[in-house]
């Protein structure tokens, strides 16, 4: 390659990550969860844990790994046994929520405000890089869309792109979800939807395990 950017196959690539993004999946459930349970701030954080869980995926993903991880039953399934692992975890935590009343602005026996956006960090970089379905998407995205003789300069444009659309939406959703009227909302019936969201969650673990290296 000459250096130039192929602007199609950016456009291309940028396109079909952001329907990727906007398809309900772990990344969305924990940033929902995060920003109703401890508010815009948490849930921002959770985006950029998300971000820096794909930068993961995409270093690895440019070093070769991935492929390794798509070819390999044994590795893809340990990844996949933590992630499903880790989702399963998390919804049994929201099941076993207490409730909660969300109506005076502040949550009673909840961590301090730091803790809960490190929290939201944590939780969006565990729940991004234990997903060893990003890998593979990642792998076909790159092997099938973007010129193998891509420089590593454009393929580092291609991956910032999609840290940045990915915390571009998820950050927007944190802001919506978290506002003080929705969280209200949420407040009058937490408990239950603590409890839907743990279902969720589960789901979601339950059809990682269940994921096959072809899918």
């Amino acid at each position: 390659m000459d250096g130039t950017i192929d602007w199609a196959a950016f456009a291309m690539v940028a396109g079909i990550n952001l329907i990727a993004v906007l398809s309900p999946g772990p990344d969305f459930a924990i940033t929902l969860r995060n920003a109703l349970v401890h508010g815009v701030r948490a849930g921002v954080m959770t985006a950029v844990g998300i971000a820096l869980g794909l930068s993961v995926h995409l270093l690895y993903t440019f070093a070769g790994l991935s492929l390794l991880i798509a070819q390999s039953v044994v590795l893809f399934s340990v990844v996949k046994v933590l992630g499903a692992a880790y989702l399963v975890w998390i919804g049994i935590q929201a099941i076993r929520a207490r409730p909660r009343d969300l109506s005076s602005g502040a949550e009673s026996g909840t961590p301090h405000p730091g803790r809960r956006w490190r929290g939201g960090l944590a939780s969006g970089f565990l729940t991004n890089v234990l997903n060893p379905k990003a890998a593979l998407y990642l792998l076909a995205l790159f092997t099938q869309i973007i010129d193998p003789a891509t420089s590593t300069l454009e393929k580092g444009l291609y991956g910032l792109t999609l840290m940045v659309e990915s915390l571009l939406v998820f950050g927007l959703l944190a802001v919506i979800i978290g506002q003080p009227p929705v969280r209200r909302v949420y407040g009058g019936a937490a408990h239950w939807i603590d409890r839907a969201l743990g279902a969720v969650f589960i789901g979601l673990g339950v059809r990682l395990a269940l994921a096959r290296v072809a899918e």
